[in-house]
């Protein structure tokens, strides 16, 4: 099609104006405008564009277009930056604005809210409108619903600190202009918008990881917090390592949670009841799994056990592939004396001196690290970085830029590392300490303590509970609600016949008989879906 057939043009008026919303949150590099042919050449000479988040010109001008003779596209560099809508201006008295395509160019910035863990001040509903509605994507049909009282919130954490530069709200309809927005203690500035049911913030680029809607009057009904980060803070870093391999593949089946509320038992009793009835104490591996445990939290549910307990403090290297090991290397320890000194409420990290000794340190100090370079089929080598990171930040960069924090495996290695850290300073090395294990043998990090909550620990056995925010550790002997998972396994049967399978009146029997036949076996929570494919389907 030709640009011809695709212009247009706004009629004789003040200052006419064309403008497209993208919809979303975009890092703008540059954009072209078009006009065609001979055509009307003054109805786009002397027009402004204007890039940015407000839905009116009172954005950034990227550029004047002069209408030169024989050109039809004009290309222009704009200063990078962060925008949604672009405006098109011929400014002046009796003006006709004819344009015949707008070409932008740039990337979509990450909604970050989706990687975090959303938490509300009330639910109307047990059986909907719950908090992580708002970081599952979708700004329509998914929302959550507070009480109908005044003072009620919704809160995102990031999970980690981000440069926070623009928020947009999704409300069910036109109520809420007036929420107060905050990044931290910080609040963000409403901006003018086409639809008050979609709502942009500016926040400025504000370091912060909570992100808290709230109405002194209004309660919420929000469908999406969507949160823009224009660029990556340096602690923008979960720790985490992928689960191990499971016998449940996704393909076949799904995980999914049963809290046991009328039976409060200990630790161990609920781990056995879990383990006999359904699969286990619950594993929380991401913020999405933290997400859907959050989720059973209501008045009359504000604490259960998970599958996390204290045990002994183990040693294990980032790098967990064993074929990078030789007989007894995974075992090979440089400690300084007095070390480790297993010293209590903290992540135990190793980072090696100057000296080639080991020291065991809290993991949220700030050092210089050392990453391992290379394929498994290309030379290895080892690099110093002197950027100050805690630990798992410098696990994320090494493994995200590299391969993986250093392995120390022998003395030699040892020695090869030592030359490499500055004198009166100290590097991370992969060695990372962990004294508490989930209850069906899963390597997940993912750990949500609630300030202080490990200072001051009985001697045990303690074990990890879930409150309406984030994790606390007790006495595994008390006695309270657990939330278990079991697998949803998926089958797929095929049935060939003579019969005419689209007949309805067929497709009932035929799911009636698979219905008793798996009762007969034991089997009562079960979901019969019909599927048809186009060879099954008759022609009469």
């Amino acid at each position: 099609m030709s640009f011809e057939e695709t212009c247009t043009s706004v009629p004789l008026q003040h200052s006419p104006w064309w403008q497209v919303d993208l919809g979303s949150i975009y890092h703008i590099t540059a954009l072209s405008v078009n006009s065609f042919g001979d055509c009307c050449p003054e109805q786009l000479d002397g027009a402004e564009v204007y890039i940015g988040l407000k839905n009116d010109t009172n954005n950034h001008r990227c550029a004047v277009i002069d209408v030169s003779e024989g050109k039809n596209k004009y290309d222009f560099e704009c200063e990078i930056m962060e925008a949604r809508f672009i405006h098109v201006v011929l400014p002046g008295e009796g003006k006709t604005l004819t344009l015949c395509e707008v070409q932008v160019y740039g990337t979509v910035l990450e909604n970050v809210a989706v990687k975090g863990v959303a938490f509300q001040s009330s639910l109307r509903w047990r059986t909907s409108g719950k908090a992580s509605s708002v970081i599952d994507g979708n700004r329509i049909t998914t929302c959550s619903i507070t009480e109908d009282k005044p003072g009620q919130w919704v809160k995102v954490d990031l999970l980690a600190l981000y440069s926070v530069k623009v928020i947009q709200l999704a409300f069910l309809e036109d109520c809420c202009y007036d929420a107060e927005v905050w990044v931290d203690n910080t609040r963000c500035r409403v901006m003018s918008n086409s639809s008050l049911s979609l709502v942009t913030l500016d926040c400025g680029g504000i370091v912060g990881r909570y992100v808290t809607v709230m109405h002194p009057e209004i309660p919420l009904t929000l469908c999406e917090v969507e949160v823009y980060s224009t660029r990556e803070h340096p602690t923008n870093t979960f720790p985490q390592r992928p689960p191990p391999h499971s016998y449940c593949a996704s393909a076949s089946c799904s995980r999914d949670l049963i809290l046991v509320h009328d039976q409060p038992k200990t630790w161990s009793e609920g781990q056995t009841y879990c383990r006999e009835k359904y699969a286990d104490l619950v594993t929380i591996s991401n913020a999405q799994d933290m997400n859907k445990v959050i989720d059973f939290m209501n008045e009359d549910v504000d604490n259960f056990w998970i599958g996390l307990y204290e045990d002994v403090l183990t040693w294990s290297w980032s790098l967990s592939d064993v074929s990078y090991y030789g007989d007894g290397e995974t075992e090979f320890r440089n400690w300084d004396a007095g070390e480790p000194n297993s010293q209590s409420g903290i992540q135990h990290c190793a980072g090696m001196q100057h000296t080639g000794k080991w020291k065991d340190l809290d993991c949220g100090l700030l050092n210089f690290f050392l990453c391992l370079n290379g394929e498994d089929d290309a030379a290895e080598t080892k690099i110093l970085v002197e950027t100050p990171m805690k630990w798992a930040e410098a696990q994320h960069y090494c493994r995200q830029n590299h391969k993986d924090l250093v392995s120390v495996r022998n003395q030699a290695e040892n020695q090869e590392v030592q030359s490499m850290v500055p004198a009166g300073k100290l590097a991370w090395i992969g060695l990372f300490g962990d004294s508490w294990k989930w209850s069906d043998g899963r390597s997940s990090l993912i750990r949500y303590w609630g300030q202080g909550q490990l200072d001051n620990l009985g001697e045990g056995p303690n074990c990890a509970y879930a409150n309406s925010s984030t994790w606390s550790a007790r006495s595994c002997n008390t006695k309270s609600m657990f939330l278990c998972y079991y697998f949803k396994r998926r089958f797929m049967v095929r049935i060939s016949t003579d019969f005419d399978m689209s007949d309805p009146v067929i497709q009932q029997q035929i799911m009636k008989q698979m219905e008793a036949d798996m009762k007969n076996k034991g089997i009562s929570d079960v979901k019969i879906k019909w599927k048809m494919s186009e060879g099954q389907v008759k022609n009469n």
